[in-house]
């Protein structure tokens, strides 16, 4: 065996072992830390960058780049995009002669680039994932054959293990995120009251359901010492993430500003201040704060959100209502007026709702729409003589069984108070 096969051999060796410890590597910081560290030791290079290619973007970006930032590249650009888009090794023995070299990185850094080695990493598919670059022979020539030969051995090893590891931190991020999402949940439906306060002459009873693990729909209520009984539900735009956030802001906001003042508009319209400062531009809550008086009777002001609906049951009929504000976060001084129900008798309904209810698409997409849900809540309050739970209960099965088995499309919250 002559010298050159023998060290080719040992190479290839040294391929081999660096490929086990690569496959056995899950983390994937590390593991591009092991190629660059072994593609330098291999060919004997200065240092040694490894791109990943993001084919989203259309770029290059160093993951790991020896005594550099990171590096980011067109896909076509330079050396290591021209690798990336063609899928074929370059040797260039003198960088500054190729027309294709960037020299702009070295005059930022201040290292000199003589010679280049750059191969393509692919997956097993023999699709390019990315691009693996070596610089400068330390013994100041330029890269051989031989080096090439070796550098692509192991970028077809590293290109696999690459691949498998995205695979793994993806998974990693998936299960990490579906755990943040349900201790999201956890807290939001926590901040939902877990039981609504008995009061004499009322009963309610509320229901939520989110579109997503969490939502921006909001309901709360509370007692007063008057005997009244104060009630708010809220619908942030957008849903998921996002909107939970915000409302628990509202949320937090809206109780902070009841201990300096409890009349109804002053209460909107200073949540509605505060909203406007925080919100994004394009983010707005609809929100009705309805108060339950010991008579019977109701007073509401609706920011951009549907006033209750109030079932007459020795009438049969409905009340006409309307809302009274804009919705929240659009304009710093907006204002809202108050309304007032007439008192209920016993065995009148008023509901409280979200968009999410009457706009829930049916398979053939017509919306479930507000006179569907008058029809179906006065048929629940019929058949469940007044129960709340019983009429919460009719309305939702309805919506259900409107989507024909499909998900919700936006959340949707209900909140029912019968008069006794």
């Amino acid at each position: 065996m002559s010298a050159g096969e023998a060290a080719t051999l040992a190479d290839l060796h040294t391929v081999l072992a660096v490929s086990r410890a690569l496959g056995a590597e899950r983390d994937l910081d590390r593991l591009l830390a092991k190629i660059v560290a072994a593609a330098s030791s291999l060919v004997d290079a200065e240092r040694s960058t490894l791109f990943v290619l993001d084919r989203k973007c259309g770029q290059l970006w160093s993951r790991v780049a020896e005594g550099s930032g990171e590096i980011r590249v067109p896909l076509g650009r330079g050396i290591a995009g021209a690798v990336a888009a063609s899928g074929q090794p370059i040797n260039i023995p003198d960088a500054y002669a190729d027309a294709r070299f960037d020299a702009s990185q070295d005059q930022r850094s201040g290292f000199r680039t003589r010679s280049i080695l750059c191969v393509p990493l692919t997956d097993h598919e023999q699709a390019v994932v990315g691009v693996l670059q070596a610089l400068n022979k330390r013994s100041g020539q330029a890269f051989s054959a031989h080096d090439q030969e070796v550098l692509l051995a192991l970028a077809a090893q590293a290109g696999v293990a690459l691949v498998n590891a995205q695979l793994v931190q993806h998974e990693r991020e998936r299960v990490r995120l579906l755990r943040e999402l349900e201790l999201a949940r956890t807290i939001q439906r926590a901040l939902l009251p877990a039981q609504l306060p008995a009061v004499p002459g009322w009963r309610f009873a509320a229901w939520a359901e989110s579109c997503e693990a969490v939502g921006g729909d909001y309901y709360d209520a509370w007692t007063r010492a008057d005997g009244a009984f104060d009630i708010v539900i809220g619908d942030v735009s957008g849903h998921g993430l996002p909107a939970a956030l915000l409302m628990s802001s509202a949320r937090a906001a809206l109780r902070a500003l009841r201990l300096a003042s409890d009349e109804l508009p002053a209460l909107a319209q200073a949540l509605n201040r505060l909203l406007a400062e925080d919100m994004a531009d394009d983010a707005f809550m609809t929100m009705v704060l309805a108060r339950c008086q010991p008579d019977g009777s109701i007073e509401y002001v609706s920011a951009g959100h549907e006033p209750p609906l109030v079932w007459r049951a020795a009438r049969g009929d409905w009340d006409a209502l309307s809302s009274t504000g804009l919705p929240l976060a659009l304009l710093d001084d907006a204002r809202c007026e108050l309304a007032r129900i007439p008192p209920l008798e016993p065995g009148d309904v008023a509901l409280w709702y979200t968009d999410g209810v009457h706009e829930a698409p049916g398979p053939a997409g017509e919306l479930f729409g507000i006179e569907r849900l008058r029809l179906v809540l006065a048929e629940a309050a019929r058949r469940g003589a007044g129960e709340p739970q019983a009429l919460l209960a009719g309305i939702v099965d309805a919506v259900r069984h409107w989507r024909g088995g499909q998900p919700p499309h936006d959340d949707m919250s209900l909140l029912v108070a019968v008069r006794e």
